[in-house]
């Protein structure tokens, strides 16, 4: 077994390596996995994290949260001993030929409720950092699919997790998650390519253990980021309806505090909530400040002329965004100020009013601990690095990442085999009334011809749901489960796909939105978590590394980049979509530290990625061109 640690910047992809990639200063593991290996693995290890505003233990079998209740579980506020997660968990699906038996079917391979199929990697043992390389408090491990004897049907998945939680005000809300997800296709179908993989993320959210009675019957979920009125990339984000009617001005919502909170209107604790959300077009949107922008969007910030306002958090202080934005981003006018905005992608859960209950006990006031928290949780981030070479983005919409689908069903409707889990993760799991939650803009997708059709509504958008919540078709609050899918995406042998996300909690809707944008501003803030983004590393690079700087740039940038032996280096540039768009280097190179200039004059403005291909081993980084 060979294992070697090092420390840099970049994504290193080669077939049969689990390569596992953070921002600088975070540590890389790669290890060659014997085809069907099973025995040496590390033993199933709980840790928690607590350094921060919310508490959770996690598992490595790809669980988040306790179940059992013995360990904090989505803990909010810290100390408060009220818990909101039963357990979160890491799922994926995938159809076709790609098992060692060779026949077509639907597979699914998830880290489910008493059927964990997915355990620890041998050489990838939980480990727990206080502090760590990339954030006070951090975790790792690997996990995979391919022990037969808790998986009889692997497809070849070896998964690296790693969670981050921080103490500082304002960013001590959210456990951050990256994923990093192989294909070894020699423990499932060796050559065989995964077509069609989903990948997706399961919240069972019991809200919340303070409440003593039947706390985890009186929940609903709802979801962040549809927003059907926004097809127009070029100039608003407004969405017409058949009629000719925009979508902002037709929707009848109701935001409001519980009504029968002892609390006065002005008391933070007096949360607020919005109950009714489908409007008369059948289209559920809100829009409570009336600033033209859906409330499911994230507000980077305001342009009026020159002048650019950025948002702050009342209670941190804390700037959003001046210190790194997504550039895949949305501009949208109303009257002389343009909002830069992106799509919340949030899924989310909160307790509601008990049927049981004469009065409306919604976030339960009367309480000595309520339980006016609402949780989630948030993708920020997905793409893969080919292991052939170039990036796919395979869930953009204008250029941004979004999931395929958010599902929700109730304990009465568990899935169970893997055929019924993959419906459940394409969106396709029908509801009682035979409608589905997604996807919607997927209907021009080509892939595998098994693989579900796409669901399209009478009045479709870019954005892929519209039955975002139990409420949009009357079914009562109960106990519920939230399941936010990622792709589809072809996975090659040696394909790296990369997740980030993160579990957020807040105090009511409001302060769950402002902690889950906190999340987005802490990915691509240069000094605390981001691809491309993070803290320098002291530590001597071990490996061949790569450093792109100026980033953001606008004509001019250096690409720096060490090579640990001799041999043909090959550098080339590619755009968000994965195209070729320059070779700055194609040359023999001696072992040591390099450097070559990069003209980026006639790039337009935009996300890119530089790759080093040297010696077997590919290594890439990301920087933003800006040219306006």
């Amino acid at each position: 077994m060979k294992i070697s640690k090092t420390r840099y910047s970049f994504i290193l992809v080669l077939p049969v390596l689990l390569a596992v990639m953070q921002a600088n200063g975070t540590e890389l593991w790669k290890i060659e996995i014997p085809s069907g290996q099973t025995d040496a693995r590390p033993p199933e290890e709980c840790v928690v994290h607590d350094i921060g505003n919310i508490g959770m233990a996690i598992t490595n079998i790809g669980m988040w949260g306790d179940p059992d209740g013995d360990s904090l579980s989505i803990e909010w506020p810290s100390e408060s001993l009220n818990n909101y997660l039963s357990v979160g968990d890491l799922w994926s699906c995938c159809y076709g030929e790609i098992t060692l038996t060779g026949v077509a079917d639907k597979y699914a391979s998830c880290a489910d409720f008493n059927d964990w199929e997915l355990r620890p990697s041998d050489g990838y043992p939980l480990i727990y950092e206080n502090p760590g390389s990339n954030a006070p408090e951090q975790s790792e491990y690997g996990i995979d699919d391919w022990d037969t004897s808790n998986n009889d049907q692997p497809y070849g998945l070896g998964i690296f997790i790693q969670n981050y939680t921080w103490d500082t005000q304002g960013f001590d809300n959210f456990v951050a998650t990256e994923l990093t997800v192989t294909h070894h296709s020699d423990s499932g179908n060796p050559g065989v390519p995964l077509e069609g993989l989903v990948l997706a993320i399961q919240g069972d959210c019991d809200i919340a253990t303070a409440d003593s009675t039947d706390y985890h019957l009186d929940d609903l979920v709802y979801y962040d980021g549809h927003a059907i009125w926004c097809n127009d990339p070029d100039a608003t984000f407004e969405y017409q309806f058949d009629g000719g009617e925009d979508a902002s001005t037709q929707d009848d919502y109701e935001y409001q505090q519980n009504p029968d909170n002892p609390l006065p209107p002005g008391d933070p604790d007096n949360i607020f909530y919005h109950y009714n959300y489908l409007g008369a077009d059948g289209i559920p949107d809100n829009d409570v400040d009336q600033n033209g922008v859906s409330d499911h969007f994230t507000i980077m910030a305001r342009v009026t002329g020159s002048d650019t306002l950025y948002r702050q958090d009342p209670e941190s202080g804390v700037i959003l965004f001046s210190e790194g934005m997504p550039f895949y981003h949305f501009e949208h006018t109303v009257g002389d100020t343009t909002y830069l905005v992106v799509p919340r992608n949030l899924s989310y859960m909160w307790d509601s009013d008990n049927p049981g209950s004469t009065e409306d006990d919604s976030g339960e006031p009367l309480l000595p601990v309520m339980c006016n928290g609402f949780v989630g949780w948030r993708l920020l981030d997905v793409w893969v690095d080919k292991a052939g070479g170039g990036i796919d983005r395979p869930s953009d919409v204008y250029g941004y990442p979004v999931p395929i689908s958010h599902q929700w069903w109730n304990w009465m409707s568990e899935p169970d085999i893997d055929e019924e889990k993959y419906d459940f993760m394409w969106g396709k799991n029908p509801d009682l009334n035979g409608l589905y939650s997604g996807p919607v803009y997927m209907s021009g997708w080509v892939g595998n011809p098994n693989a579900p059709e796409a669901t399209m509504p009478q009045n479709q958008g870019p954005f892929p749901f519209v039955l975002d919540s139990p409420k949009h078709i009357n079914y009562p609050v109960f106990d519920y489960r939230f399941l936010q899918s990622v792709g589809p995406l072809e996975l090659a042998d040696g394909d790296t796909l990369h997740i980030m996300g993160g579990w957020v909690a807040g105090r009511g809707l409001d302060g769950l939105r402002m902690n889950a944008d906190l999340l987005l501003d802490a990915y691509h803030r240069d000094s605390i978590w981001g691809q491309g983004l993070g803290v320098e590393s002291t530590e001597p690079v071990l490996g061949n590394s790569i450093l792109i700087s100026p980033n953001p740039m606008t004509s001019q940038g250096v690409v720096s980049f060490q090579l640990t032996e001799s041999g043909r280096a090959i550098i080339t540039v590619y755009d968000i979509s994965g195209r070729s768009v320059a070779t700055v280097l194609d040359s023999e190179m001696s072992a040591g530290n390099h450097s070559v200039n990069l003209n980026t004059s006639a790039m337009g403005s935009g996300v890119y990625f530089a790759r080093v291909l040297s010696g077997g081993s590919s290594t890439v980084g990301r920087f933003v061109v800006l040219n306006r």
